[in-house]
């Protein structure tokens, strides 16, 4: 299940100046900065040809006092103690999610109960890239599969990665790490809402309004700033009178 993340380090005039394999549990911001380097956005995510793993482009300036830093940070899901004599499997994992906003709407999916530590939550739309698949193929099939809808443009917004000791659904334990890819996208031509994936992680979804979303049981990826920032982002890149 594991394989090669690959971190690229671009700066303004577009030298890579940083190239390396995320190691296990890593933040490739405190990656970078240990290589003098700080991250300040993402530029690119694609699957190399003939290749079943992903690399990410990031935007970087020079390490200064005060400089412009953006995490990469995201809360965890979950976190449970490890019972003593186990040991648990290693998992790193990327994956795809969409930020479809419609109005004062954005498109979620409600996870199952089968999802430990967030299950019944609202998040967004989305899911893991299989291997040899290009990350914005990825979104699109995910957001198909799981509210049935078909993503017009779309826009590579951010990467966050979160990292936890738990259990799977299996009921394993593993020592899991998942890298995310954020996307701003548009449903040009609304449809009728299905969860064509039966029996995974998607319970239901729904078009939420902001007012609504307040109130509700949300899981990581709907809390704080971070989540703030992407959906002004997506209003900015697309008014609503474009949505």
């Amino acid at each position: 299940m594991t394989r090669d993340i690959r971190i690229e380090g671009v700066t303004l005039t577009g030298d890579t100046v940083a190239s390396f394999v995320l190691p296990h549990g890593a933040d490739p911001s405190e990656q970078l900065q240990a290589r003098g380097w700080n991250l300040t956005g993402v530029t690119h995510a694609f699957t190399p040809p003939g290749s079943d793993g992903v690399t990410i482009r990031l935007a970087v300036v020079a390490e200064v006092d005060g400089g412009d830093r953006h995490t990469t940070w995201a809360p965890t899901a979950t976190g449970e103690i490890l019972p003593d004599g186990v040991e648990p499997i290693v998992v790193q994992r990327i994956a795809a999610y969409a930020v479809i906003p419609r109005g004062d709407e954005t498109l979620l999916t409600r996870l199952a109960p089968s999802v430990r530590g967030a299950a019944g939550r609202w998040t967004l739309p989305g899911g893991g890239i299989d291997r040899g698949e290009d990350p914005s193929v990825a979104v699109r099939r995910e957001v198909w599969e799981e509210t049935g809808q078909h993503l017009g443009e779309i826009h590579l917004l951010d990467v966050v990665t979160s990292h936890w000791i738990g259990q799977a659904p299996s009921g394993e334990w593993e020592d899991y790490q998942v890298v995310r890819l954020v996307y701003a996208a548009t449903v040009p031509h609304p449809g009728p809402l299905v969860v064509h994936d039966a029996g995974g992680t998607t319970a239901e979804c729904a078009w939420i309004a902001d007012s609504t979303l307040a109130e509700e049981e949300r899981a990581p990826l709907l809390r704080g700033g971070q989540w703030l920032s992407w959906r002004a982002a997506a209003d900015g890149r697309w008014p609503r009178e474009r949505q």
